[in-house]
């Protein structure tokens, strides 16, 4: 008798995905690519993103495979729209750039309340901020300006040859909810809150809610995600009381049973109709190297900020996470909405300003599929006032 117990209880163990070896598939494997341009000082972007880099420069830890890269200077225009290179492991592609000086231009100056948002010509990055003034050939042209926290704004704009076209603008506040979901990989019922919010996201596209995931010690104290950062998640489990999973929590104060979709819903469209705050938060982040760089902005159109009880939280979290066998005991393989860590104190950062930087050593996350959240809650009543996602 007692030679089946020690059976039963080693199978249980296993059952529970404590000894799963964890095998996952992604690749860490980077080269780097040499990029230059005549003349110089031609900014570069890689896969249609703003590098801030200027050329000649030589950009590093970029993930093997195909990428495209293309370059901009204002006054000019390159002669090659884009050009696919392809990075190697361990290795450096080498790729030029030729630019022309155009000879007829005319003036588009780009002003926005707050500044700092990205102009946008033509579906296409210029690689300049508000306020600023670009240089274009004569014609028509669809600006865009977007700041991180901001509703996008869009005009047609007619420049004249020798001419300064004036284009100004207030940015409309992005509201935005905060889910906040917690699970565990060894919990039978998380994997039908895990489909209830891969659904939701599928079926909700708009950029006015953020989601993402706390992975608790518990069914499985060797949960993998719980493991990256136990202290935080213990902070939040603790704060929000959570003796059940799964669980999820809009805005801090309303929970929810995220095992019934239409709940979820009902929650979700409540809180949108009640998300009106006169805050906003506008972040960006930067990969320089090995390092993670974070600015955060807080713009404050009603001195809600007086307020001693609100702290500032910023945290990352990753997409797209597969295994080859199950981490624990559910049977899920692939995880998105994944909690990694808080860049601020766990207990938030007191908003003692309007500006605030982080910076951490960049782990093995992939870059692509990470996002950075900041967001701002009163710690008395739990409630979230604002929430933004880069």
């Amino acid at each position: 008798m007692k030679y089946l117990f020690i059976i039963a209880i080693v199978s249980l163990i296993t059952a529970c995905g404590v000894k799963q070896p964890v095998e996952s598939t992604q690749t860490t494997e980077t080269g780097s690519i040499y990029v230059t341009s005549q003349p110089d000082s031609a900014l570069i972007f890689l896969d249609g993103q703003n590098t801030f880099r200027l050329t000649p420069d030589t950009l590093t830890n970029i993930p093997v495979g195909n990428h495209f890269l293309k370059v901009q200077r204002d006054g000019y225009e390159s002669l090659q729209d884009s050009i696919q290179v392809h990075v190697a492991s361990d290795s450096t592609a080498t790729i030029s750039f030729q630019l022309k000086k155009l000879v007829y231009i005319g003036l588009l100056a780009v002003t926005s309340d707050p500044p700092g948002a990205e102009i946008f010509v033509n579906g296409e990055s210029s690689g300049m901020f508000t306020p600023d003034t670009l240089q274009l050939a004569p014609g028509s042209y669809d600006v865009r300006l977007e700041k991180n926290g901001f509703i996008a704004y869009q005009q047609t704009a007619q420049v004249e040859n020798g001419a300064t076209t004036e284009l100004k603008t207030d940015l409309e506040i992005q509201q935005r909810v905060l889910f906040e979901s917690f699970g565990n990989v060894s919990c039978m019922p998380c994997v039908e809150s895990a489909e209830n919010l891969e659904r939701f996201r599928s079926e909700h596209t708009q950029a006015n809610y953020v989601l993402f995931e706390y992975y608790a010690n518990w069914p499985s104290p060797n949960d993998p995600f719980y493991l990256e950062s136990p202290q935080d998640v213990d902070k939040r489990v603790r704060y929000y009381s959570i003796y059940t999973l799964p669980s999820l929590r809009l805005n801090g104060q309303t929970g929810v049973d995220a095992s019934k979709y239409d709940q979820i819903e009902s929650a979700y469209n409540t809180a949108v109709a009640q998300q009106n705050t006169p805050l906003a938060i506008s972040l960006t982040r930067r990969l320089d190297q090995d390092t993670l760089r974070v600015s955060v902005e807080i713009y404050d159109y009603d001195q809600v900020l007086n307020d001693d009880q609100l702290r500032l939280f910023v945290s990352i979290y990753e997409d797209d996470i597969h295994f080859d066998s199950p981490p624990g005991s559910n049977g899920l393989k692939d995880f998105n909405f994944v909690f990694r860590k808080f860049l601020t104190d766990r207990e938030g950062a007191p908003i003692t300003g309007t500006e605030f930087n982080y910076k951490i050593k960049w782990q093995d996350w992939e870059f692509p599929n990470s996002h950075v959240v900041a967001f701002i809650q009163n710690i008395s009543t739990q409630k979230v006032l604002q929430t933004t996602i880069n």
